[in-house]
């Protein structure tokens, strides 16, 4: 049985000894998940959540309890904490970003447990990410969920499953409690809630199954039960069927290549940090299919909420995961044992997920440390051999461990270069997956001007442009989904790096648009300027451009017809959907009668010029040109400013 305790805990912004025997009467009443304090938007000491403070829960056990195990357990809290339960000191956890799980069997009662956390939410240089500078806040607090689990004294804690494209299921069981008794475990394979199969062994084949793919995300539910004189222990777990290769030629999925295309995620959110509920987990996965039209996400840099990665399950998006850490590795013992326990944890607690597809076991932009990482994929591969391991590097030449070479592509600086071929990246002839570009390279807010947020969305167009002309990359994930609180030394100088296609609060930038009209399910047209000639130089309307997955845009000038234009495959020619460049905003809706025909196509084209471009290059270009229909025609200059007007 799990029982979450997540609602009514008593709260205080500090801690004294005296708490222990008495809260203090100043308490909040909070629910978890909880942020140590709520952030202002921007410009504030990222200190200001750095401190120790303390939790109380008084709360009941719904079932009885007596001779089970009991469990407590914590999702996740940050950073680390000293636990106590009914006045018994449990000891100091570390959590971060993995779950923590107690047995309190001898501490707890039926009735009236108190729960004491003593929460310290202060950076430690010991541990990862910590330890010089990292790109991101941890915020701090209790922000996952907590639950108490109470099971027979031999129990089924985690069933590990993989099931390939072939209908082949290997289980792999953790075990607790007594294990000294003898116990049966039989398995049932349930698909639209009818059982499919069943088997007492550990590997079995399913036939005729409904694969796991993007396109149709096929959930089977299996339930493995554990009998022996203590009772009986269910674990159940949703997995998929399907099969993963990531090779020199690209990535397969169910044996389809499949060109990778994907943002980086960081899970926090204004205001609150990492304390948001399920249902906000759920909102970005959503985001991320269905309003970037992605296939992949990268978890960057630590591992993310259970209920993100159940609904990337559920619709079909694709996940790299990472442990936590950013360019820092520390020759500490406690830090690089941290390390060790955050591989172990984050591939097993991730393990059942068909959305996920491989393991980043390496810190991100970190140095090569041969010992380190030769561990750290030796504990992946053991636990889970069925997934490839990468590991994330933003220089060349470096040693190569895992199975997959990332790299960190932020070549994009203008529009004559979206990635570096793979040719002159030295992959040791792995399979290539480019995890970052773009971020720094061109950092825009929502505010900026409408040219940035132009020219940010094109630089994205690039690198997915080339990302579809290198055959053989597996694909490219942007940096990143959305705008981030950082540490002071990033960023914009106000604890935000802008580097998102959308921002803090999840609104679309024009970038957006750009992956979304790569798909086919859903209508896109999204015209990336706010035709304001005000918010232009010189107060034109410059190029405009028409992100769409349509087939052609036509143009109307006040019901009157203007001109049709079709994709931009001159500058994108790889993309399925290249962006629309409108650079006529006159066309066949001039028909002015004092002109031949042939002749109005030509003034059309000056005054279009002159809108987009500003009328002193117009001029200069066109000058011979516009004299001539002026004498053609005796048009004074009133007569062309009317026109342009």
């Amino acid at each position: 049985m799990k029982q979450s305790i997540n609602f009514s805990w008593n709260y205080v912004e500090d801690f004294r000894d005296e708490y222990l025997d008495e809260f203090p009467q100043n308490k909040q009443v909070v629910d978890i998940p909880h942020s140590v304090m709520q952030l202002p938007y921007n410009y504030f000491d990222e200190k200001c959540y750095q401190k120790v403070v303390t939790y109380q829960k008084v709360f009941d056990v719904a079932e009885n309890i007596a001779d089970k195990i009991v469990i407590l357990r914590f999702e996740a809290f940050m950073v680390q904490a000293q636990i106590y339960l009914n006045d018994v000191c449990l000891g100091n956890f570390v959590s971060l970003y993995n779950p923590v799980e107690i047995n309190v069997t001898k501490q707890i009662k039926q009735k009236s447990n108190k729960l004491i956390v003593v929460l310290d939410a202060r950076e430690d240089a010991t541990l990862p990410p910590f330890g010089l500078a990292v790109d991101y806040l941890t915020f701090g607090g209790i922000y996952r969920e907590v639950s108490v689990n109470v099971y027979p004294k031999l129990y089924v804690e985690k069933s590990l499953v993989h099931g390939d494209m072939y209908g082949k299921i290997h289980v792999k069981n953790v075990v607790k409690g007594d294990t000294d008794t003898e116990y049966q475990i039989t398995y049932q394979v349930v698909f639209n809630d009818e059982v499919v199969a069943e088997s007492n062994q550990s590997e079995f084949v399913v036939s005729n199954v409904s694969l796991w793919d993007i396109d149709t995300p096929n959930l089977y539910l299996l339930k493995t039960t554990l009998q022996s004189k203590h009772g009986v222990s269910v674990y159940q777990t949703a997995f998929g069927f399907r099969t993963v290769e990531f090779t020199d030629k690209g990535f397969f999925l169910n044996g389809k290549r499949v060109k990778l295309v994907g943002l980086n995620r960081h899970q926090s959110y204004p205001h609150v940090g990492y304390a948001m509920p399920k249902s906000a987990q759920i909102d970005d996965a959503n985001t991320l299919k269905y309003q970037a039209g992605i296939s992949v996400v990268r978890t960057s840099h630590y591992p993310q909420s259970q209920h993100f990665l159940d609904r990337c399950d559920q619709i079909g998006l694709m996940v790299i995961n990472e442990i936590p850490g950013w360019q820092h590795i520390s020759k500490k013992e406690r830090w690089r044992n941290q390390y060790y326990q955050n591989v172990a944890s984050m591939v097993t607690e991730e393990y059942n997920h068909p959305c996920l597809i491989a393991h980043g076991v390496r810190i991100d932009e970190s140095a090569d440390d041969y010992e380190l990482y030769q561990k750290g994929n030796q504990i992946a591969h053991e636990i889970d051999p069925f997934r490839p391991t990468l590991g994330v590097r933003n220089f060349t030449n470096s040693q190569l461990l895992e199975d997959i070479y990332a790299y960190n592509d932020f070549v994009c600086d203008d529009m004559s270069i979206g990635l570096i071929p793979p040719s002159k990246v030295k992959t040791h002839k792995k399979p290539y997956l480019v995890t970052e570009y773009m971020g720094h390279m061109m950092p825009t807010k929502a505010t900026d001007s409408s040219t940035q947020r132009i020219r940010h969305a094109l630089r994205h167009a690039k690198v997915l442009d080339d990302n579809l002309k290198h055959k053989n990359t597996t694909g490219c994930i942007g940096w990143c989904f959305a705008d981030y609180y950082t540490h002071v030394d990033f960023g914009s100088g106000d604890h935000i790096c802008p580097h998102g296609v959308f921002d803090m609060y999840r609104n679309p930038k024009y970038a957006s648009a750009i992956y979304l009209s790569q798909q086919e399910k859903t209508p896109v047209m999204e015209v990336l300027t706010n035709m304001c000639p005000g918010d232009f130089v010189k107060a034109t309307y410059q190029d405009i451009y028409v992100a769409t997955n349509a087939d052609y845009v036509e143009l109307y000038q006040n019901d009157k017809f203007a001109n049709r234009f079709y994709p931009n495959r001159k500058q994108f020619k790889y993309l399925a959907h290249p962006p629309i460049l409108i650079d006529d905003l006159v066309g066949d809706a001039f028909q002015d009668e004092r002109f031949s025909v042939r002749d109005k196509k030509t003034i059309a084209k000056l005054l279009s010029y002159g809108a987009c471009y500003g009328v002193d290059k117009l001029i200069a270009k066109y000058a011979l040109t516009l004299g001539l229909l002026k004498l053609k025609y005796k048009l004074t200059f009133a007569d062309v400013w009317d026109m342009y007007s």
